[in-house]
Order: structure tokens, then C-alpha cells, then sequence
């Protein structure tokens, strides 16, 4: 992905047309700048790395808040900004506490990284605590059986994890339509299903190692994953 540079430019514009322009940047969520870069880009079909997230979270939000049959189990967080896309789903626990996903997307690819993924709760339980960092320590051996190169961290029950798409050898080249968007989506919900299947397994008799395996292994029957 080539970097994209930036420079001030003086433009003389009317009022009329500035005062249009910050009513639709305000319901954009952006900036006039952003907001002007965006209307020209689009007229010369050029996609910005603003463009390009904004394309990327709608496709999320379709996904994971009404891609379902029944109700879906996340809500949005907050609305979008040009680099971040939140959501909350909530955990079978005392007082049902509130899990937080960040995913922040990058402008520009580093190293084959698209963005990250950050998890969170807001809790002082350290029991609570405790156990989300047993599981993401789970999560994390479970991932690196099949993958060399997953970068995650955990403290304090706060998870952030580095999205790098990976491909299925041999759909590399042929990728069915999938979208960024599509495959953190996915990805997203496999974490939460395995979260969730985590704590009902807790204090039972069964180790969640062999259930969090068998959610991972159905998540690698895709063509492309992060």
C-alpha cells in the first residue's frame, strides 16, 4: 500500500459553499479538511485512506450489528470516527459486565498490519480480572499453533492484539468477494463467542482449552483471517 502525503493548500472558496461544507462534515464526524479531501477524492475516483476505513467499518456494522437472524449481540459503542469502530457485548458474570471492542485501522499498512484490536472492561474485580487474563493467555497459545506471528499484549484485563491478514495458501488469489471487512468482523465474533464460551465453562469440570480450539479451528475454515 503506497503512503499517502499531505500538505496545506490555500483555496478561496465562498461562505456559502464552507458553511455547506461543515454541516455535511459535521454529520460525517470529520473535519472540513477531511471533509474536502473526501469530496475531491471522490471526484476524481481517487478512494482515501479515510474513505477506504469509513468503506470498511460500514461493512462491521452491517456484520456484526445486522448481519444476524435473531438479535445481535453487540451494540454499538460509539459512532465511528475516520480510524476507530467500538462496540460492546455484554459478559455472563456477576453484575453482567460490559465488554469493550476497539478495532482502530491504520492509514497505511505496517508490515502487512491493517490496525489493532482492543478489548476491555471497566472493573476493579480483580477476580474478574484475573480471569480475563487467563484467557487471553489461552487465546494467545491457541492462535500461535497455527500462526508464527501474532503480537498481543495483556494487563490490568486489557487485551490489544495487531490485525496482519493472513492467507489460506491456496485462496491467496482468489478471495470470493471477502473484504477487510468481512474477516475482522469475523474475527471479532469469534472472540467474543470464545470468550463467552470461557466463563460458562468456569468452575465446571471441563478444561475450555479443548472448546476455545475447536471455535478457532472453525474460524480457520475461511479463506483470509487476522
Amino acid at each position: 500500500m503506497s503512503g499517502t502525503g499531505k500538505n496545506v493548500y490555500s483555496l478561496v472558496l465562498s461562505d456559502e459553499v464552507v458553511q455547506e461544507i461543515d454541516q455535511l462534515a459535521y454529520q460525517n464526524n470529520t473535519n472540513r479538511s477531511n471533509m474536502i479531501n473526501q469530496i475531491l477524492a471522490e471526484y476524481v475516483s481517487y478512494t482515501t485512506p479515510e474513505k477506504r476505513m469509513h468503506q470498511i467499518f460500514d461493512r462491521m456494522e452491517d456484520l456484526l450489528l445486522h448481519g444476524n437472524d435473531g438479535p445481535s449481540v453487540f451494540r454499538l459503542q460509539s459512532l465511528p470516527t475516520d480510524t476507530l469502530f467500538s462496540l460492546r457485548s455484554a459478559l455472563q458474570y456477576k453484575y453482567n459486565p460490559t465488554v469493550r471492542y476497539s478495532i482502530e485501522l491504520y492509514r497505511q499498512m505496517q508490515d502487512g498490519v491493517i490496525g489493532e484490536l482492543r478489548v476491555s472492561l471497566r472493573t476493579q474485580n480483580q477476580t474478574l480480572i484475573a480471569l480475563l487474563g487467563d484467557f487471553y493467555r489461552l487465546w494467545d497459545s491457541i492462535e500461535n499453533l497455527y500462526f508464527n506471528d501474532i503480537q498481543m499484549e495483556e494487563d490490568g484485563g486489557k487485551y490489544t492484539r495487531l490485525l496482519k491478514l493472513h492467507y489460506r495458501k491456496d485462496a491467496e488469489h482468489e478471495l470470493s468477494g471477502i473484504t477487510v471487512g468481512d474477516v475482522i468482523s469475523r474475527y471479532v465474533s469469534t472472540f467474543d463467542e470464545a470468550l463467552k464460551t470461557y466463563f460458562e465453562l468456569r468452575g465446571s469440570s471441563e478444561d475450555p482449552a479443548g472448546p476455545l480450539r475447536t471455535i478457532y479451528q472453525n474460524y480457520l475454515k475461511g479463506e483470509v483471517f487476522v
